[in-house]
Parts: C-alpha cells; sequence; structure tokens
C-alpha cells in the first residue's frame, strides 16, 4: 500500500513544511517519499513541480517509479512523484524538464478509453522517456459511492479490470491502482489488492491506514 501526500499548490493548500519533513525522513531512513499532482499549470504550479524537483536533488534523493517500490529492487532513498488523470498535453510539456533533472515520475491514466491519438502518443513518449504508467480507474469515479450503488463485485468488473487491461493492450505493463480522489474503504482496497496483477495500490491519507 501506498500513502501519497497531494502538492497539487494551486488547488489546494499545501503543508511544504510536511512535504520536506517527509523527504528528509527518506533520505535519513533510506526510504522513498511519494506525492502526486493533477495538471501542471492548473492544479500545480510549475515552480512547485521544479521545486519538487530541486529538493529531492537537495536531499540527495533519487527519482523513483512507482514500478519500482517492491521488494525485487534495493531500498534506496528516493522522491515517487506522480501525476493523475489525463492531462497528457501538460504532462508532454515538462518533458524536458524531467530529462534535465534526469526524473522519473509515473502517471495514473483515467478515462485511457478517451484518448485521442496525440494524447497515446504523447504517453507513448513519456514512457519510452522512462517514466512509468500505471492505472486510475476507467472513468475516475468514487469508489465508495460506486460500491454503494452497485455493489463490490461491480466495481471490480467496471472500473479495476478493464483499467489495467487496456494498458496492457496498449504495450504498458501497470502493477499499481491509484484511487480516484485517494479514497477507499478497507475492504474495497483490499478486493482490489486482491485482483491479479495489482501488486500495489495508492491513498491518500485521509483512507491510509497508517
Amino acid at each position: 500500500m501506498l500513502c501519497s501526500l497531494s502538492v497539487d499548490d494551486l488547488s489546494s493548500d499545501v503543508d511544504w513544511d510536511q512535504v520536506d519533513e517527509s523527504l528528509s525522513y527518506a533520505r535519513r531512513a533510506n526510504a522513498v517519499a511519494l506525492v502526486h499532482a493533477h495538471v501542471p499549470g492548473e492544479t500545480i504550479s510549475i515552480q512547485a513541480i521544479e521545486g519538487m524537483l530541486l529538493l529531492a536533488e537537495q536531499h540527495h534523493l533519487d527519482f523513483v517509479g512507482h514500478d519500482e517500490l517492491d521488494r525485487d529492487h534495493e531500498p534506496r532513498a528516493g522522491l515517487a512523484l506522480a501525476f493523475d488523470d489525463q492531462a497528457t498535453d501538460k504532462w508532454y510539456e515538462l518533458r524536458e524538464l524531467f530529462l534535465v533533472h534526469e526524473a522519473k515520475v509515473t502517471f495514473y491514466l483515467t478515462r485511457f478509453h478517451n484518448y485521442t491519438d496525440e494524447m497515446k502518443a504523447q504517453m507513448a513518449q513519456l514512457a519510452a522517456d522512462g517514466h512509468a504508467i500505471e492505472a486510475h480507474s476507467v472513468d475516475h469515479l468514487n469508489a465508495d459511492a460506486y460500491v454503494r450503488a452497485h455493489g463490490l463485485d461491480a466495481y471490480l468488473t467496471d472500473e479495476i479490470v478493464p483499467s489495467f487491461e487496456i494498458l496492457k493492450t496498449a504495450g504498458y505493463a501497470p502493477t499499481a491502482f491509484a484511487f480516484p480522489f485517494g479514497v477507499a474503504s478497507e475492504s474495497t482496497y483490499n478486493a482490489v489488492l486482491a485482483q491479479p496483477g495489482v501488486e500495489r495500490i495508492r491513498l491518500s491519507p485521509g483512507s491510509c491506514p497508517y
């Protein structure tokens, strides 16, 4: 289970002292700090993104993809920065910034069935640059609300399984799932973790059990 802090400074208040402390702890504990954002220039400022990259470098942290957060990889102090949803054009505009800093990030994709050829090409190039591609549901629906309305089996069938299958068909190898809005009940996230091929899930502090 991955617990991630939001750094969307344009759409919410960010406790930068908490973020800095999480990076300091990652360095001291040889651990990985997890933060996420959404739309560059809309929910998170470009200055904040560059600031995160610089802060990671100042703390001597490696840039780690969410596909590397397992027991098969050697423990190391790192920053795992992720971007959610479908802002492919905004993410693509950051390509040179990531290359300059030799930064690997993770993109959690939703509504992939609606992507245009241009959007798919942008993500293919970002993946070729070394960034990780993971699943973020089919239609970005609130997990708990969907389960209450339709049941847990329907949520798994409608929102989880297809979100992995469509990315695999496109040539990616997703193994992680980020819940929309960062929320899910214990029974829901345990059911998702039990799905074949799902090795890790990502939640926000409100739903994360630790």
